[in-house]
């Protein structure tokens, strides 16, 4: 009988979104048990690497935990944000010519910086909203009056590289800026400010790369009243997600097209989530995540299950593309 394959399962993580991985990992490990070995390995907040409370070290095309050596066939890195979702943790694992699920180190890293993929968006003719950069050292009352005089109210701040709503705030004056300002910077050194989109429709599309054909999927939506923040999004009933949204074929449409540009030109490769914000018949490129959430409330899993894909089989296609690049 041929041995099974062995997953590292990558979960956790130094930055601010860990519980969400933490409980995609919950909801992946019992399915992927099925059909591989699998090391579950938890990046604690001091970056240490821990396997079933043992520290695990990487190693050229595998791991050690306790002196042994484990060979290990794909990665699974179900990280998020800082810390792991741009382009770190997939460094590390070049370094070891360990092949994983997702992005690479240089595609994660310029995907995380909103104002970066912003600007690649504008300039492949993809709209984007009106937006500035602030950094941690500028001039506060400096970057206020930029806002004000370029942009105007109402304004959305966020940083520039953290995901989940997490830093993110309204700004409806120049003490409601001032005071988003402080509190994004409390977690980031650099931050974007745009025009706030109201009325607004919040639609995503994923992609897939299946059997060396990429899928984009029809658009899902998020509805919600009021701000989409951190808890809303992940710990929240009031929350409800669409699979299919109710919009037209011309909308679809260019959102795939706009997403499929955007994974050619930046290199994403195996899976990601493209954002974008609909008002009347104006649509905005938003952002993109290159490991989106895979909660069971997650739309990624949602909008790719009404393509006709069930979790099993995302989860196995992109465990054995990874393999394949090895």
């Amino acid at each position: 009988m041929d041995k099974r394959p062995t997953v590292l399962l990558i979960y956790g993580g130094r930055g601010m979104e860990s519980e969400v991985s933490l409980r995609g990992a919950e909801y992946f490990l019992p399915i992927i048990k099925e059909n591989y070995d699998c090391l579950p390995t938890f990046i604690d907040k001091g970056g240490r690497w821990l396997c079933e409370g043992k520290e695990l070290l990487l190693t050229q095309g595998g791991v050690i935990i306790d002196g042994n050596f484990t060979k290990i066939d794909c990665a699974f890195p179900l990280l998020h944000g800082d810390f792991g979702e741009d382009g770190r943790v997939q460094g590390a694992l070049d370094c070891a010519s360990i092949p994983y699920v997702g992005c690479d180190s240089v595609c994660g890293a310029v995907c995380r910086d909103k104002f970066i993929v912003k600007a690649v968006a504008s300039e492949l003719g993809i709209p984007t909203l009106p937006c500035l950069l602030a950094l941690k050292s500028d001039n506060r009352e400096k970057a206020i009056d930029e806002c004000e005089r370029k942009i105007g109210y109402p304004l959305f701040v966020k940083p520039t590289s953290l995901g989940s709503s997490v830093g993110a705030g309204k700004a409806n004056n120049k003490e409601e800026l001032a005071l988003a300002l402080k509190e994004a910077f409390w977690v980031a050194d650099r931050v974007i400010i745009e025009r706030l989109l109201s009325p607004k429709r919040e639609l995503e599309c994923g992609f897939l790369s299946i059997k060396g054909k990429d899928l984009f999927t029809k658009c899902g939506e998020v509805l919600c009243q009021g701000f989409y923040d951190y808890k809303r999004k992940y710990f929240s009933p009031e929350v409800k997600t669409v699979a299919v949204a109710d919009v037209g074929e011309d909308v679809n449409a260019r959102i795939k097209d706009y997403s499929s540009r955007l994974v050619r030109t930046l290199g994403i490769r195996d899976l990601s989530r493209i954002d974008f914000f609909l008002s009347g018949k104006e649509l905005y490129f938003n952002e993109i995540n290159t490991m989106p959430g895979m909660t069971e409330t997650s739309l990624y899993g949602k909008m790719t299950e009404a393509e006709g894909i069930s979790l099993r089989e995302l989860i196995y296609t992109l465990i054995d593309g990874a393999i394949s690049r090895a």
